[in-house]
């Protein structure tokens, strides 16, 4: 059984005649006549009953009338989920995130996800930037969006975030009123750190920033997430410091964030994505987004100049 002969024996139901259905179907009588029958003779039954003036269906033909009808309906749903999904439109797309990712990129990326009608579904994995990236090489992720700068030939890099940083201080600290600090204010402070296994993030900054203002801080304690590390500023147990909008969160209970006077103490947000394959379209679909969402549009010198490559 395929796909027309369904499609004929619908229109010989609906019709109510050979004839009929024929003229709904662009085609001649006989032949119609003889598909209706070698599809009766292919499911052993009869599907109309032949003997009075109209054909008239069968408990057998209604019961088939029934499921031809969701067996097309399948088939065109069918056909669409395989359109949409090569188009990009439909499918599912697994992402590594570091926590401020998931907290001020992804929220805008699915609002415009819901906005646009795309049936995309999106499966975040937080861990340890190494422990992603690998498992990003191993193709068990699409994409990785992490605050380390990573740079290898395989991957591909493009930063979606650039923002100062900020000292979190605990609560009654001395310097929680100015508006600014400078990082050698800092120098008696117990710091709690990012660690950064891979690449160069916020530790490797912060460290040589304060080398330069000649000292070498203290560190309490090294993590992998920021608000752990800012619950622990509010405990009073040393400084932390965190990107500029965390402090946007309004979240009860996180401590005084205060920022830095060093113009150059900022932190990035990076995705990466595999060099040397395509992604499958709905991924590729999602890193679009991702970059038209974070990415500043091109200034009139940009869009007249050549074209740029990314990452690059």
């Amino acid at each position: 059984m395929d796909e027309h002969r369904l499609k004929c024996f619908v229109a010989v139901y609906e019709q109510g005649s050979v004839s009929a259905a024929a003229e709904r179907l662009h085609m001649t009588q006989p032949p119609l006549s003889i598909l209706l029958r070698k599809l009766e003779d292919e499911l052993g039954v009869n599907l109309f009953d032949r003997s009075g003036h109209r054909l008239v269906p069968t408990a057998t033909g209604e019961l088939f009338y029934l499921r031809a009808k969701a067996l097309q309906a399948n088939l065109q749903a069918m056909r669409r989920e395989l359109r949409e999904t090569a188009q990009g439109s439909r499918g599912t797309v697994h992402i590594g995130c570091a926590t401020a990712a998931s907290l001020f990129i992804m929220p805008r990326v699915m609002a415009q996800l819901l906005a646009s009608a795309m049936k995309i579904t999106v499966h975040v994995h937080e861990g340890e930037t190494g422990y992603l990236l690998q498992r990003l090489r191993e193709r068990s992720l699409d994409l990785v969006i992490c605050r380390s700068q990573f740079a290898a030939p395989e991957l591909q890099n493009q930063e979606v975030m650039n923002e100062p940083l900020r000292v979190a201080l605990p609560p009654h600290h001395p310097l929680c009123g100015q508006a600014q600090i400078a990082l050698g204010a800092l120098r008696a402070e117990r710091f709690l750190l990012h660690s950064s296994l891979l690449g160069t993030g916020i530790s490797d900054m912060l460290l040589r920033a304060c080398q330069e203002a000649g000292f070498t801080p203290e560190v309490a304690y090294w993590g992998v997430e920021t608000l752990p590390m800012l619950l622990m500023v509010q405990k009073g147990l040393g400084v932390a410091f965190a990107p500029d909008s965390f402090a946007q969160l309004g979240m009860q209970g996180l401590p005084v964030l205060v920022p830095l006077a060093d113009a150059k103490l900022r932190t990035h947000l990076n995705m990466i994505w595999p060099r040397g394959h395509a992604l499958p379209p709905a991924a590729e679909r999602l890193k679009e987004l991702i970059l038209a969402q974070c990415l500043p549009p091109p200034t009139c010198a940009q869009a007249k100049g050549p074209a740029q490559v990314p990452g690059a």
